[in-house]
């Protein structure tokens, strides 16, 4: 609270480690840190710094070294209109394939990569929920009076006029927020907003340049997923060639880079989720299964990614869009029997899911806890390409190979008995 820092283990090598990552200049960019205050809605950024313990400046050293936090940057969530509900990071050490994605008329879309990304989810209190009803009876008043029955959005009489679209837009009242904020500078990169949604637990997953979460629709009694993907851009087809480059950026700074362009979608499901996650393979060539844990069922549901990707059509499938396998745009996601990890066993209460890679890159390694039952599985998310068939027949191989050698074997010995009486010839 007054801005002091601890390093921990209190040991000289841990200091000078430290003091090494802080003073390491532009170069190393230093080393910051965050904090935030649930109560309060602060979200302040920090840098920490290093000076002699005895005074003046500089770093260096170890153990005569003393540090300290400067805030660089700061977001505030005004605690009398919203609250935090939760709080989401990157996954760590995540191994991304390609930074880009090749579209289907070969041109690229570039992946918007934040290791600094935060995802804050807040909710609109009572109090804001309040200004907000005066607010919708103002406008009903404008509207026309509130002495008239109240009618469903577009429902007149015969000579009536429809109210006006920038009415129906002031009635709506959002009362869930998904905020991106960069934990270096503190600001937020984006901000999204749900109506009617019921925002008293609402897991979020962020993965690569994604996303995603979910939540309760209390209008529609239905459960929403939430889909964010983030792009720095695109590069034309003809952008890379033999003699033409794009101009980039080689570094990226919290600081300086520009926000990210950001696709958004919303799908429904048929049951609650109470925790999501993703598969995970040794070098991210598989394609990414997202893992849902539903409440009533208990079941551990995987869905094909590109099922929830934003950039699904609404319209007629173009040709270059049937080259990248997206699918015509429909809310409901689709949860086939063939891809539930947990088959007929009911898992209760799942909070948190967990995955890490196998020694193969075809398999991921999933666990499935948080409530009374544990659920370990081995999944393939693109199928055992790397691995044999259950049904291969190995006596047959072992057969074929024996036999090649004994042919190899009794060609050599041919072909030596050959050249000795070639010779002595």
């Amino acid at each position: 609270s007054d801005g002091s820092v601890t390093v921990l283990p209190e040991t000289g090598a841990a200091r000078a480690a430290v003091a090494d990552a802080v003073g390491g200049g532009a170069a190393r960019g230093g080393l910051f840190a965050h904090t935030i205050d649930r109560e309060g809605g602060n979200f302040r950024s920090y840098r920490l710094a290093a000076k002699p313990a005895g005074g003046g400046s500089g770093g260096g050293g170890g153990g005569d070294v003393a540090f300290s936090a400067q805030e660089v940057g700061a977001s505030t969530f005004d605690p009398a209109l919203e609250r935090i509900v939760s709080v989401a990071y990157p996954r760590r050490n995540e191994v991304v394939q390609s930074p880009s994605v090749t579209l289907g008329d070969d041109s690229l879309l570039l992946r918007y990569l934040n290791p600094h990304l935060c995802v804050v989810v807040t909710s609109a209190t009572d109090e804001s929920l309040a200004r907000a009803a005066e607010v919708e009876g103002i406008a009903r008043a404008l509207a026309g009076g509130t002495a008239r029955e109240a009618k469903p959005l577009g429902a007149t009489k015969p000579g009536e006029e429809a109210p006006a679209a920038a009415t129906a837009a002031a009635i709506a009242t959002p009362n869930l927020f998904v905020n991106l904020v960069d934990t270096v500078s503190g600001q937020v990169l984006y901000r999204a907003s749900h109506l009617s949604a019921a925002s008293s637990d609402v897991p979020v997953l962020v993965s690569e340049n994604w996303v995603i979460y979910a939540f309760t629709n209390s209008k529609t009694r239905r459960t929403e997923v939430g889909v964010l993907s983030l792009h720095e851009g695109m590069i034309d087809k003809k952008g890379i060639t033999a003699f033409t480059a794009p101009e980039q950026e080689l570094t990226f700074s919290s600081f300086a880079s520009s926000k990210p362009i950001v696709l958004s979608r919303t799908y429904t499901m048929t049951s609650a989720v109470t925790a999501l996650g993703v598969s995970t393979t040794q070098e991210g060539i598989s394609m990414k299964q997202i893992l849902m844990a539903t409440g009533e069922g208990g079941q551990l549901v995987s869905v094909d990614r590109r099922m929830l990707d934003p950039r699904r059509p609404t319209g007629e499938i173009k040709e270059s869009e049937k080259k990248e396998g997206l699918h015509t745009y429909h809310p409901l996601i689709p949860v086939s029997t063939l891809r539930i990890p947990s088959y007929s066993q009911r898992i209760e209460s799942v909070t948190s899911i967990a995955s890490t890679a196998a020694n193969v890159e075809s398999q991921s390694l999933v666990l499935a806890y948080g409530g009374p039952d544990l659920f370990f599985t081995r999944m393939s998310p693109s199928r055992g390409f790397d691995l044999l068939p259950e049904g291969f027949n190995r006596a047959l191989l072992s057969v074929v190979v024996g036999g090649l050698c004994l042919l190899v074997a009794s060609v050599k010995k041919m072909s030596t008995k050959k050249m000795i009486a070639t010779n002595w010839a």
